[in-house]
């Protein structure tokens, strides 16, 4: 159940939740109005003390998590020993007041801020005064958020908010402040000689984290499928290879650093396009049945090491054979 779903499927759609007492979740939160009872979540449209409380808890908890949707104006509750689920249609007086204060409180609630928080609501349909709220919470690039009416950090485990640990807040912290590095390729013609073309695999690494990448290696785990050259068609490579038994590292010089956002070659796996005989090849294997595959371990300084995967297969190599074949060759039609 999404914050858009609801808006769209209105009253009918959280009456449908009702009657499949649907569960909350690691993504949704229910919570009941209490219109004109003690603990009521507004008074007279504004948020009381508690529920600013309450609200900015879950506020965290979505934020510091995966994300999520807080829904107000569902009694949800468990029943028995059973979990918690919706029961029934709890709609807020004055909904229009108490979506102006949700919209209000929310840029207090947090610390940091939390700028992608959108609130939105609508009336029931048996009294247009009333209705209901929705809190869509993405989760964020600028975790943890501490909730400032509790002063504590909360995550989402389960169906509930909970009070992080030191240890995860350190962590979060630390997360919030380290690249992100993701490897990303190109092919790359290098020199011609007749009908053989030498080419090469370009690697770049690319950051998609908040912090600068230095100290940049990669580990080989994996490499089969059409036969590469290390070190690009030259011999002369851009890392420092560094052998162990069966694995490889690749390793950056020193100054080679990848800014947040910016993509930076960093190595080159030297190929062959041979145009001639009947069957066009790539290394020693028809073009149309070429397959790379290379398992990797992505690291950097602050950063936990990815593991990841690039694979290439006939599609990729056909696409890459009609970009750098020289122009007297002609290639058949793609299938």
């Amino acid at each position: 159940m999404t914050f858009d779903e609801v808006i769209s499927g209105g009253e009918a759609l959280l009456a449908e939740a009702i009657l499949q007492e649907m569960q909350e979740t690691l993504q949704l939160d229910f919570k009941g109005s209490a219109g004109g009872k003690p603990g009521a979540l507004f008074a007279d449209g504004k948020l009381t003390k508690d529920e600013r409380r309450a609200i900015g808890k879950a506020l965290s908890g979505f934020s510091n998590s995966a994300g999520g949707v807080v829904v107000i104006g569902v009694d949800c509750r468990s029943i028995g020993e059973g979990p918690d689920v919706a029961q029934a249609l709890d709609p807020i007086p004055n909904w229009k007041a108490a979506l102006s204060a949700v919209n209000s409180a929310v840029g207090d609630l947090l610390q940091p801020k939390h700028g992608g928080i959108r609130a939105g609501g609508f009336p029931s349909t048996n009294d247009n005064s009333a209705g209901y709220l929705l809190i869509d919470v993405p989760r964020s690039e600028r975790r943890p958020h501490m909730c400032n009416m509790a002063r504590q950090y909360f995550k989402r485990s389960g169906s509930s908010s909970y009070a992080m640990e030191h240890f995860d807040i350190e962590d979060a912290f630390r997360r919030n402040g380290s690249p992100d590095l993701d490897l990303v390729y190109d092919f790359t013609k290098n020199m011609t000689a007749g009908r053989r073309v030498n080419a090469s695999i370009s690697l770049a690494v690319k950051n998609e984290g908040l912090a600068t990448a230095k100290h940049v290696s990669l580990t080989v785990i994996e490499r089969s499928g059409v036969r590469t050259k290390d070190g690009g068609p030259y011999g002369t490579p851009l890392t420092k290879f560094q052998r162990f038994g069966d694995s490889l590292r690749l390793i950056a010089p020193e100054a080679f650093v990848v800014n947040p956002g910016d993509t930076q070659l960093f190595e080159h796996l030297a190929i062959e396009f041979n145009f001639e005989g009947p069957v066009f090849k790539v290394g020693e294997m028809p073009i149309d049945a070429a397959t790379f595959v290379l398992r990797y371990s992505l690291s950097a300084e602050n950063m936990r090491p990815k593991l990841g995967s690039l694979v290439l297969g006939p599609n990729d190599f056909d696409r890459a054979a009609r970009l750098l074949k020289p122009d007297y060759i002609t290639m058949a039609p793609s299938r």
